[in-house]
């Protein structure tokens, strides 16, 4: 594809409405565009759902949030910016048709607007890509978009964390488990997403097993809202684990920095734990592991995805229910190994 002529560009604003997953991804991209548009302001737009993690991108210069249908006067201050602070590129990353987004690249006012193509409302854009293929990649999908601007693209996710984030991360993990051995998170979280969910007693018979190997410290992850679910799992366990969060994402963040590999369901958590350069392991469907997660070490050339991430996958491409634990502990086993050896390298 031809790249679009954007000479004399000094304002970016992109949409971006979905949660903590989907900004994390994009996230590279975004790295491109400063790249590509060095001294232009960068401006993200995205949902309440999506703030947190949305000020953790270092390359966005301001962010500005679409807030619940009730926050009007929010609304329309945010409505009155994008009609009137004219921006010399409008980027739409939503891949399908939504109506917020819709709404909210009609009303803005800008020279470009560039989106993938989508089942309707292609008419207000400038300049469309071809729609994601149902098995293409969230990389390789911006890398497309990134092709497109004539950005450079690395596709590695990245995020910035705060001293004190990293500070406070340290002294939580301290107080809450001993020193020495691989330090493994487990976050059985995204338990709304049924077919993304491994099932409770799987996730128990997983953590039984860690606990049974040798040189492990384990904690458990808990998100926001999930202590009764994650309390029902650790029902499940003969011995305790010790019980983070939850905490607000920077310090997940900070937290999955220092931890040596985590365990996990498909989430954004799995993302984050990428950005800040965590090795993972998680059960997934056929789906999830074309289009959302990395491969393992070793195939880190299939479209330059990171190498940090091990699965048990499913056969079914819409869910990962059906994997079973035997299955999970055989891939399991490789990243522990995987991961002690890159900690002996390291000592």
């Amino acid at each position: 594809m031809k790249p679009i002529s954007l000479d004399g560009v000094q304002s970016v604003r992109v949409l971006c409405l979905g949660r903590l997953g989907d900004l994390l991804v994009a996230t590279p991209l975004f790295a491109g565009l400063r790249s590509r548009f060095p001294g232009a302001r960068i401006s993200l737009v995205t949902g309440e759902r999506g703030e947190e993690a949305a000020r953790l991108i270092a390359d966005v210069d301001e962010c500005l949030v679409l807030r619940r249908w009730t926050r009007l006067f929010s609304n329309l201050g945010l409505a009155a910016r994008l009609r009137f602070e004219k921006a010399d590129l409008l980027l739409d990353l939503n891949a399908a048709y939504s109506r917020a987004s819709w709404t909210l690249a009609a009303l803005a006012a800008a020279r470009m607007k560039v989106a993938f193509e989508k089942t309707r409302g292609n008419g207000i854009y400038t300049r469309r890509i071809g729609p994601p293929g149902e098995a293409e990649h969230m990389l390789s999908r911006y890398r497309r978009v990134a092709q497109a601007l004539g950005a450079p693209y690395e596709p590695r996710l990245r995020i910035r964390l705060s001293p004190e984030d990293e500070s406070s991360a340290a002294e939580l993990l301290s107080k809450s488990l001993a020193s020495g051995g691989l330090l493994v998170g487990v976050f059985p979280g995204n338990f709304k997403k049924f077919d993304n969910r491994w099932q409770k007693r799987k996730f128990a018979e997983l953590m039984r097993r860690m606990q049974e190997a040798e040189g492990l410290r384990l904690y458990v992850l808990c998100g926001p809202g999930e202590e009764g679910q994650v309390g029902k799992l650790l029902a499940r366990l003969s011995r305790s684990v010790p019980v983070i969060g939850p905490l607000p994402i920077a310090l997940t963040a900070a937290v999955l920095k220092k931890t040596d590999l985590l365990v996990t369901n498909a989430t954004g958590t799995a993302h984050l734990a990428a950005a800040v350069g965590t090795p993972t392991f998680s059960v997934l469907s056929g789906y999830t592991r074309a289009v959302w997660m990395y491969p393992a070490p070793g195939q880190e050339g299939q479209d330059g995805r990171g190498p940090r991430h091990f699965s048990a996958v499913s056969a079914s491409w819409s869910t990962c229910r059906d994997v079973p634990v035997e299955a999970a502990w055989e891939e399991l086993r490789k990243a522990l190994d995987w991961a002690r050896a890159r900690e002996a390298s390291a000592a």
